[in-house]
């Protein structure tokens, strides 16, 4: 009687966990990507249009519970091919060296139902710096072929001189913050 009183306490306790669902990022409907101020006046937007996420979500608790990213420096993209290969130089980036830069989240903090705290290691020309990012839940659909995605946005800024990048360049040349927009829609595996 004992060893089925047990087993019933472990099958409900079991069946109470929540587990996260892994999703496989759809970069044709995400973007990685980061705004910066040129001279105090005009701001410049910039992508990364290569990089691969390992995402968690655990929809019946509602909170990411795995966020690691990492993205290829060389894919940097400005709109202007003068200025990525300057920011892949070594006055910036110094992908010669540093290929890529990676985020693998260590907490996640929720606030509501949609929305939260990403707290996270990000580590850019092997610098590595804590950050926190804000989550926002857009939602969970179903595509066309009935799959289930999910879609959430993540912001926040950085301090470009903790990571050594542009360390030549005045605050009033290139803005030392640099903002952070990253959109992901994923694809539950």
């Amino acid at each position: 009687m004992k060893k089925m009183v047990k087993a019933s306490l472990l099958a409900a306790l079991l069946a109470s966990l929540s587990y996260a669902t892994d999703y496989k990022v759809d970069p044709a409907h995400s973007n990685v990507g980061f705004m910066v101020k040129h001279l105090t006046i005009a701001k410049v937007y910039g992508s990364f249009k290569s990089y691969n996420a390992d995402v968690d979500y655990d929809k019946d608790a509602k909170m990411l519970k795995t966020l690691d990213v990492t993205l290829d420096v060389n894919s940097v993209d400005t709109q202007n091919e003068k200025r990525d290969e300057h920011l892949k130089s070594e006055d910036f980036f110094k992908t010669s060296e540093f290929k890529d830069m990676k985020f693998k989240m260590t907490k996640f903090e929720k606030e509501s139902d949609t929305e939260g705290k990403v707290m996270g290691d990000l580590t850019i020309r092997d610098v590595t710096k804590p950050v926190e990012l804000k989550f926002e839940l857009s939602g969970i659909a179903k595509d066309m072929d009935g799959k289930e995605r999910i879609g959430f946005s993540l912001t926040g800024d950085v301090m470009r001189k903790d990571f050594k990048i542009g360390d030549k360049f005045p605050g009033a040349m290139v803005s030392d913050k640099v903002q952070i927009q990253i959109d992901v829609e994923a694809q539950a595996m």
